[in-house]
């Protein structure tokens, strides 16, 4: 899937997906930030090798390559991130299983790592 194709699924998709932050979707900032990184290959390269070999969240990744340490992020927006990278993750890149670790960012306590169950 193409950064392309995944910035579509999530422009199309990620509201009726995740209703309580539809408002966060062309929203300002934030999600301008969430675009650009989502239409950077690179990027989104790095972002799916931290959270798979490095286990680092994919939103603590977000952060930091975006320069947003010291964002000053509502509980929504928190929310919403979370909720953006677990849409890419398991609706649009189809990872199977979601753990909650230790994050600590941007007043975030904790965020999602995501894997994919190998079948046997």
């Amino acid at each position: 899937m193409t950064t392309y194709d995944t910035a579509r699924a999530l422009e199309k998709q990620f509201s009726s997906k995740y209703r309580r932050f539809s408002g966060f979707v062309n929203g300002g900032v934030l999600w301008d930030k969430c675009m650009e990184a989502i239409n950077d290959p690179q990027l989104m390269t790095h972002i799916k090798f931290c959270n798979d070999v490095m286990r680092i969240p994919p939103v603590k990744t977000f952060l930091m390559a975006k320069h947003l340490l010291n964002a000053n992020l509502t509980t929504t927006d928190r929310q919403a991130l979370g909720a953006v990278w677990g849409f890419i993750f398991k609706n649009v890149w189809k990872y199977s299983s979601q753990k909650r670790v230790s994050c600590r960012i941007c007043g975030i306590q904790t965020a999602s790592l995501f894997g994919k169950t190998e079948k046997k």
